[in-house]
């Protein structure tokens, strides 16, 4: 079966950037692993949004508006999250990347003419960005440009997001799972209180309640370094100033990444946490637009 006869229109809602009504169209695709889920929106070059753990494609809720005015976007669910298909629980990170990468060339091969042969960008969240890398990695001609927000293996796990993760896991169990997340969105996603809104933990929720591959140990155990080093294309990452997950060691990530990419390939954001493209909707929208708008060197 076609992707584009599995594909149905949808309205999702957005606590931030709402979509139009219709803009966004719901599909899978098949992979060797199984069928994955994605939501496309727009028209133009090709940009895949891969999102992080406990996540889904809603990563990207306050995104996706404004990339589509320029891009054609393709949202995926990894394995083992949202409407995609299982994935084994031993899964490596290439195990989980080369569906992924499958599913990439697929959509892209049924886009109109012009763009079928355009290598696409990728966005990539959290874990996503471990996926991303892999792609990238396996087939360097297969992804166009990268942009990495607040990737891991980039250092040791902060004693601060252990504590964190402790915590909401220990609410979760007493209180049920949204008093756990709620921690997680307080502490970990977002900096600035006022986002920490019933929609912003609504849509966390539905994320998490449809994980069921446990990313975790992957991202813990993910050598992002080497990889980044070593890959042709130009990528940007953007790290969150307050993310419990970088601001321990950003001094010294943010020099590494400058000596690694380039003096312009890192971004300090300021003013929010982990979950960057959504406390910063905004400016990391206009840097992606203005990264994957760079002519290829």
């Amino acid at each position: 079966m076609q992707d584009e006869d599995r594909e149905r229109s949808g309205t999702p809602t957005d606590p931030r950037c709402p979509p139009e009504a219709g803009a966004l169209v719901h599909g899978m695709t098949d992979t060797s692993l199984g069928p994955l889920h994605y939501v496309r929106a727009g028209s133009g070059a090709p940009l895949v949004l891969l999102h992080g753990g406990f996540g889904s494609w809603r990563h990207w809720e306050a995104n996706i508006a404004a990339l589509a005015e320029r891009h054609t976007v393709l949202a995926l669910d990894l394995p083992g999250f949202g409407g995609s298909c299982d994935a084994p629980p031993d899964s490596s990170i290439e195990q989980l990347a080369r569906p992924v990468a499958q599913a990439i060339a697929s959509l892209c091969a049924g886009l109109p003419p012009g763009l079928r042969n355009v290598p696409p960008g990728i966005a990539a969240f959290s874990f996503g960005t471990a996926v991303a890398a892999t792609i990238a990695r396996l087939d360097p001609t297969s992804v166009r440009a990268l942009l990495l927000v607040n990737p891991p293996g980039l250092g040791p796990v902060s004693a601060e997001v252990k504590a964190i993760q402790a915590r909401a896991a220990d609410a979760a169990r007493a209180s049920g799972l949204r008093a756990g997340l709620e921690i997680t969105l307080r502490e970990l996603m977002v900096h600035n209180p006022a986002l920490a809104t019933p929609a912003a933990l609504d849509l966390l929720e539905d994320c998490v309640r449809q994980a069921r591959f446990v990313s975790r140990p992957l991202s813990r155990a993910v050598q992002l370094r080497p990889v980044l080093a070593a890959l042709p294309m130009p990528v940007q990452v953007a790290l969150g100033e307050n993310d419990p997950h970088q601001r321990h060691e950003l001094v010294e990530r943010h020099a590494w990444l400058t000596k690694a990419l380039g003096p312009d390939r890192v971004s300090v954001v300021g003013a929010c946490g982990h979950w960057l493209q959504y406390e910063q909707a905004a400016r990391f929208n206009a840097l992606a637009a203005e990264f994957f708008s760079e002519p290829l060197p």
